[in-house]
């Protein structure tokens, strides 16, 4: 059973992003705008925080992923070479999640069984302030129960989750855009898992473009 808590919700701001982050180093869960969706995310190495959104989302399989600041934090946490790094540089900051093996500790709720994470850098300017402020890396799953649509405004974030997390950030209604796309890099291997904003088409192509460099 998941205790109840007080949800608050605030305006994102630079008051509010402090807030939050603060929120987030307590091991407390936040709702945020993105780019694409509202998230809803924790310290990505905090397990307790990390199985605590598992429990909120309902969700019992699969891995959450983690948004970053930089390419240079991505290549921190993961194997963000290669093919990663063509994917990266040519589509970051925006709505492609790139997954490679992990280089970091991260928890089972991150990684999974085959020790992969999910990576991406989001094209929203408050996004990463708080992103910053938490450390450079944040758990960026969708503000939603697992199955049901994502969530593009505050409101039905509040109403999803009141109670079960600490703070919402309010940053208006964002637009019915795809969510991000997936792909899955394993050396020369590209695996696209889930084709969202960026089509398949441009994937092949930016990888293409490397090849005849």
């Amino acid at each position: 059973m998941i205790a109840k808590t007080l949800t608050r919700l605030l305006r994102i701001g630079s008051e509010s992003i402090r807030e939050a982050a603060a929120t987030i180093f307590k091991g407390g869960l936040v709702v945020y705008p993105t780019d694409t969706v509202y998230g809803l995310g924790c310290h990505p190495f905090d397990k307790e925080a990390v199985n605590k959104v598992s429990d909120v989302k309902r969700r019992s399989k699969g891995n959450f992923p983690v948004l970053v600041g930089s390419i240079e934090k991505a290549k921190e946490l993961g194997e963000v070479d290669g093919n990663a790094e063509t994917l990266a540089l040519r589509f970051w900051p925006g709505p492609l999640t790139i997954v490679v093996s992990s280089r970091a500790e991260f928890p089972p709720a991150i990684v999974g069984t085959d020790r992969m994470v999910g990576l991406r850098i989001p094209g929203r300017k408050d996004t990463l302030d708080l992103i910053s402020m938490c450390g450079g890396s944040l758990v960026g799953t969708s503000a939603n129960i697992s199955g049901a649509p994502s969530t593009t405004r505050a409101e039905e974030a509040l109403k999803t989750f009141e109670g079960k997390v600490d703070l919402v950030l309010d940053g208006g209604s964002l637009s019915k855009s795809p969510e991000s796309t997936v792909v899955r890099v394993a050396g020369n291997h590209v695996d696209i898992l889930r084709e969202g904003a960026i089509s398949r088409q441009e994937i092949v192509m930016a990888l293409k473009a490397k090849v005849e460099h």
